[in-house]
């Protein structure tokens, strides 16, 4: 008896059809020739999550990409979504945002705000450079009278106060009104700055007083490495002294303004 056999091909001599992959976009056409052994993975335009089910070995399936293309810096090309920057399309001049909202740079180094704002960290990258702002702040402090270091049954009315710090250098003002000096005695001096003063003590200006007492010349003075205000009298022959609780009573308004570095 004969028996023919036939032999079955090894997996090696089976050769996977090669095929070329074609992509289109703004800037122009090109071919990639893809390897007859590779596995290709088509993923969705918006997503790379979803994975194409006809994509098998020898076979592909293109979608609509959105690449960042751009030959030389004269092409607009496409955008990749919440893309920060890319180029204008009209000859690299400047780079822009993913929408028109978004800020603009230009060549010679000018960032525009259409809209928004500029936001600095809420924990500030000091730098060194005496032309780099490293800081943004805005917020309110609570301004506390103190008599000799003490506030023993001092009430409020009203206490509104409010700050900028813009680099190193601290604006503040304050509105306050009293509705009792307590029983405390003292120099009187205001505590509670929102940040330390560095090592230069400057001046504060005091724009209104009521019900408090004083020489020809009020003054205040924000004491260096500290949170804390003085307040002090002047008269026309030069004489300077401390402002006590004894210039205070228990209706005494003030607004003063002033600035410090830190």
């Amino acid at each position: 008896m004969t028996i023919n056999v036939t032999p079955i091909p090894r997996l090696i001599d089976l050769a996977a059809p090669a095929f070329t992959l074609g992509t289109a976009n703004a800037a122009g056409s090109a071919a990639t020739a893809v390897a007859s052994d590779s596995t290709l993975l088509a993923f969705d335009a918006v997503a790379p999550a979803a994975v194409a089910a006809a994509a098998v070995v020898g076979t592909s399936t293109v979608t609509a990409r959105r690449d960042h293309v751009h030959p030389g810096t004269t092409g607009a090309g496409t955008v990749v979504d919440e893309a920060i920057t890319r180029f204008n399309g009209t000859g690299g001049s400047s780079l822009q945002g993913y929408s028109s909202l978004s800020p603009t740079i230009s060549d010679a180094g000018i960032v525009s705000l259409t809209s928004g704002a500029l936001k600095f960290p809420a924990t500030e990258i000091t730098s060194a450079d005496a032309n780099t702002l490293d800081d943004y702040q805005q917020g309110s402090w609570t301004p506390d009278l103190q008599f000799g270091g003490n506030k023993v049954s001092i009430t409020y009315g009203y206490n509104n106060a409010t700050y900028v710090k813009i680099g190193n250098h601290v604006f503040f003002e304050m509105w306050v009104r009293l509705t009792s000096k307590g029983s405390s005695t003292g120099d009187a001096e205001w505590y509670g700055l929102p940040y330390t003063v560095g090592a230069v003590q400057s001046t504060s200006s005091i724009s209104w007083m009521s019900v408090i007492s004083f020489a020809d010349f009020p003054s205040a003075i924000v004491f260096a490495s500290g949170t804390v205000i003085g307040m002090f009298e002047s008269t026309n022959a030069g004489t300077s002294t401390t402002l006590t609780d004894s210039n205070f009573s228990n209706t005494s308004n003030i607004v003063m303004s002033g600035s410090y570095a830190v």
